[in-house]
């Protein structure tokens, strides 16, 4: 197993103004050090913090601005295609041929990576049954649905048998049951390479990643285990029920986890006519290193909680 580390990695973006004759330059990944072993590492971050551009860099698509990227302790650009043997790749946007059925699709692509026919028919076998599409295998990829192509993506960056799989976004777009299948394929794939998931859905890697890296404006600015990264947020984590005005005002001025409506029914017996009314209340989930209200009790963080403590 290989071991694949970052250090101080940068990444920047310069676009000029041909009218201002300015140059504005944006730091898409800062100064971030890490190091990968075997297993499942969520990525996460919300859009622009720059995983996208971070999984590039792994992959070898974009040339680092500063900093470096090794294998084994050998630079990524030095190893060349041997380093390329050691990738499977499932970029956010996913690239197929319609009119391809799933075979052919999977052969094609086998052929690009300079895999033996006989080895690729063996491993394509195998993974439509991993990923669950042996029995719509010559099937045209267009009559596919999102979760059937992302799930061929999947295949496809497994055919060369990598050590490193690097999924960017991988579940954007399914609905909830492909996205428990997604989740439970990638929790076996990580027993025996180095899995990275990028995503912004904090649930997609609360139940399978071993280790957790949090992003925002290009800097690395949390990692652990889940219980090192729920650590520093106990005692920061409210739960409160109360009237929908002061709801408004404390999502307002809170971050807020979550959010629950409902009507508690009640007998008005002010009068001689006994009548029902409705006496809206809102539960509220919030995050804050102080009391956000006398009612709040201190409840146990999860993962979502963390998510937007370290972005508060």
């Amino acid at each position: 197993m290989c071991r694949l580390e970052l250090t101080g990695l940068e990444k920047t973006y310069g676009t000029t103004d041909t009218f201002l004759r300015k140059k504005e330059m944006k730091r898409a990944v800062q100064n971030l050090t890490v190091g990968f072993e075997h297993g499942v590492y969520g990525l996460l971050g919300e859009n622009g913090a720059g995983k996208t551009t971070l999984m590039r860099m792994i992959v070898g698509i974009l040339k680092p601005t500063g900093g470096q990227i090794t294998c084994d302790g050998i630079p990524i650009n030095q190893l060349g295609s041997t380093y390329r043997n050691l990738l499977g790749y499932l970029p956010q946007d996913f690239g197929y041929y319609k009119e391809f059925s799933a075979v052919r699709f999977l052969n094609y692509i086998a052929a690009l990576k300079a895999i033996e026919p006989n080895i690729a028919r063996e491993r394509i076998d195998q993974l439509l049954e991993t990923v669950g599409l042996s029995d719509v295998r010559n099937r045209k990829l267009k009559t596919f649905s999102g979760g059937m192509l992302r799930r061929i993506g999947i295949a496809q960056a497994l055919l060369n048998e990598p050590e490193i799989l690097i999924l960017d976004e991988p579940t954007a777009g399914l609905d909830p049951r492909e996205r428990v299948r997604f989740r439970n394929i990638i929790s076996a794939l990580g027993k025996n390479r180095i899995v990275i998931l990028s995503t912004h859905i904090v649930s997609d890697v609360e139940y399978i990643a071993d280790q957790i890296l949090i992003m925002k404006h290009g800097q690395l600015i949390r990692s652990g285990t889940q219980v090192q990264i729920l650590e520093p947020v106990a005692g920061c984590v409210w739960k409160c029920i109360v009237p929908v005005e002061t709801a408004d005002q404390l999502n307002t001025a809170y971050a807020v986890s979550n959010l629950k409506s409902y009507n508690e029914k009640y007998l008005d017996t002010s009068g001689d006519n006994h009548s029902k009314k409705n006496d809206e209340q809102v539960e509220l989930r919030i995050v804050s290193k102080e009391k956000p209200h006398p009612n709040a009790e201190a409840v146990e963080p999860v993962l979502e909680d963390a998510y937007l403590y370290y972005y508060l």
